[in-house]
């Protein structure tokens, strides 16, 4: 796979339909673009076994140069949604790409999927003995640290919360 981009190549991510990602990249490989989909180890809930699976549910990469042609015959590809991007597509810097797949194809350990937050976000616990908390995120570390507020009684407590059982706050 080609990390560096060449020859007004760019990086672009694809947004997909739910459970596509493989398809797509498949269809995608077949037509001839460079397709990057990130995978990781992860248990299959309902058959018990371990798999791959997308690292970034419903979202793969693919290098292209992003002409009109290239543009459509991405966008017709089954299971493509849509390119990622506020008005038009947004090229990826190849460091964060190559960061991706250093991460995914050097590491030893277990590499483990988590939502981006940042300190001050409202998240919502979704597992374990405090599922249900709601609160702001204070620190983030190898845990995050999970600070729920009172706010009538201009006080707080904080508790530590694995960073698998956090997510952003839904409302």
């Amino acid at each position: 796979m080609e990390l560096i981009s060449l020859n007004g190549h760019a990086w672009y991510a694809v947004y997909t339909q739910v459970n596509f990602e493989k398809r797509v990249a498949a269809s995608l490989q077949a037509q001839g673009f460079e397709v990057f989909l990130p995978l990781m180890k992860g248990w299959d809930r309902r058959r018990g076994v371990l798999l791959w699976k997308p690292a970034f549910p419903r979202y793969l990469f693919v290098h292209c140069r992003l002409t009109p042609a290239e543009w459509r015959a991405v966008q017709k590809t089954r299971g493509v949604v849509e390119f990622v991007g506020m008005e038009r597509p947004c090229p990826i810097p190849d460091e964060e790409i190559r960061s991706v797949w250093l991460t995914l194809n050097g590491t030893q350990g277990e590499v483990e999927g988590h939502p981006l937050l940042k300190v001050g976000d409202r998240v919502e616990v979704v597992a374990g003995p405090l599922k249900g908390v709601v609160g702001y995120l204070l620190e983030i570390g190898k845990q995050h640290r999970l600070v729920v507020g009172v706010e009538l009684l201009g006080r707080a407590v904080s508790a530590t919360v694995d960073a698998k059982m956090v997510r952003p706050c839904p409302f």
